[in-house]
């Protein structure tokens, strides 16, 4: 199952209010004006609820409580309350009256055969759903990170400087007499103005593009069975279940006090290690099949190297007494395995949305590093239930010491750092591109046209002459 991430429904919902301003046509049909009406009024509510996540406030205000008239806004500092003024003018666009509203749902699913309604409720789908994305996004680096709060803002002041356009051309017809109008300071151009110069700033400040990845949460399905292992039944499942072998690796100890319990048998060391070589391959194949995960294939193969260095060095490694810790790590392990053989045999990709394989990339992680945590301190351990079995040590398995060759990719395996999500990352918003310099084509129909010309200054009796 493949997810629509913010960006493409971003995208979606530009093309249609671009289409909408492009056609400029009306239905004169009763019931479709008023699914337009609705549609519109899902397309504000929208990106109300947009400025609110990427604000920081603690509270919604209630559809029955609309701003109050706000001080007309001087050019001073004018570039610190862009944010502000952006939200000002979102929350005060015209709304139906709470008795008319009904749910999006109702009418955001019924098709429409008239061009005008059904981009306008294409354009409130895509801009409800774009607003779940980020709403219900695992981590929301645009809350705190202004480069990716830039990003969304600008895409919520062109959309709702292409509201402002469409809502005159409504209201030059009457069907915007009966909402509720929110007084503010300032008029259409003046709206306009702020707006385009906050996408323009945005511009400028968007350096990440995160948020255009970003996908609603999934419901972990860790398991069909909670004990004693996490089922993999979909390349969904991987990150789950391994960071279920992640837990079961973890060491027992929670420092280098080296206790008298094994941490991890030779058997089980060997398991893991040869398993997860096998499965850091695939996952390298798997994130680079697509360009928005191919930054993580460099991070798979480094785990490859070190794990291929890893397995010939752990081949006679032999416990002293045979006893596995924790069967469950057989378990998981062989579930995993089992899993990612199943799917190549059957010719089932390994595809995950971005955010799926960066937590398959952390997941695998806490893996290795476990992995190689648990086995250090086990050779190390004063009463360690592993020794070094070669046959070459003709007098019998001989312990392995520190600054072996082992210990060292031991040690190299462990400080392995987690994986980085770039800062920045690449993105072309066509359609929004294309909205945002349709807006600046088009005119506000003003009775009081601006004029070109400077006003005349007084001239002093002692200035000098040009």
């Amino acid at each position: 199952m493949r997810i629509s991430t913010y960006g493409e429904h971003a995208e979606n919902a530009a093309r249609a209010l671009n289409g909408l301003i492009r056609d400029d046509l009306i239905p004169a049909d009763e019931g479709a004006v008023d699914q337009l009406l609705h549609c519109r009024e899902a397309v504000v509510d929208a990106l109300r609820q947009r400025l609110y996540d990427l604000g920081q406030d603690d509270w919604y205000p209630p559809p029955d409580h609309l701003p109050a008239r706000t001080p007309k806004p001087t050019l001073a500092g004018l570039d610190e309350k862009l944010a502000g003024l952006v939200d000002n003018i979102a929350f005060a666009l015209p709304s139906l009256r709470l008795d008319e509203r009904r749910p999006p749902t109702e009418l955001l699913t019924a098709t429409s055969d008239d061009p005008t309604v059904e981009a306008w409720r294409v354009a409130g789908t895509e801009l409800l759903t774009a607003s779940h994305a980020l709403s219900t996004a695992g981590e929301q680096p645009w809350r705190t990170d202004s480069a990716a709060g830039w990003w969304v803002l600008r895409d919520v002041a062109v959309a709702v400087e292409a509201v402002l356009v469409l809502d005159e051309r409504l209201e030059e017809v009457g069907l915007l007499a009966n909402h509720e109008h929110p007084e503010y300071a300032m008029g259409l151009a003046e709206k306009r103005m702020v707006l385009s110069q906050a996408a323009r700033v945005a511009a400028w400040h968007a350096t990440s593009a995160i948020a255009d990845e970003a996908t609603p949460r999934l419901q972990q399905a860790r398991s069909r069975v909670v004990e004693p292992v996490s089922l993999v039944a979909a390349p969904e499942d991987l990150a789950a279940a391994q960071q279920r072998l992640a837990g079961l690796l973890r060491p027992m100890l929670t420092s280098d006090l080296f206790g008298d319990e094994p941490q991890i048998s030779a058997d089980s060391a060997r398991q893991v290690t040869a398993s997860q070589l096998y499965l850091c391959r695939a996952f390298a194949k798997a994130a680079d099949s697509s360009p928005k995960t191919s930054m993580l294939v460099a991070f798979f193969q480094q785990r490859t190297e070190v794990q291929e260095s890893l397995q010939p060095q752990i081949t006679y490694l032999v416990d002293v007494s045979v006893r596995e810790p924790d069967m469950r790590r057989f378990w998981q392990q062989g579930e995993l395995t089992t899993a990612a053989a199943r799917m190549e045999d059957r010719g089932v990709p390994i595809r995950l949305q971005p955010r799926q394989m960066a937590d398959l990339a952390k997941a695998t992680h806490e893996v290795t590093h476990n992995l190689g945590k648990s086995l250090r301190r086990e050779l190390l351990r004063a009463s360690t239930n592993l020794l070094n079995g070669h046959p070459r040590h003709s007098e019998g398995p001989v312990r392995v010491g520190r600054r072996s060759r082992l210990e060292t990719t031991l040690t190299d395996l462990v400080n392995m750092p987690a994986p980085n999500e770039p800062v920045a990352r690449f993105s072309n918003p066509l359609q929004r591109g294309a909205l945002q310099q349709a807006l600046n084509l088009t005119p506000t129909s003003s009775s009081r046209a601006p004029t070109p010309f400077p006003a005349a200054r007084a001239a002093k009796y002692d200035a000098p002459a040009f």
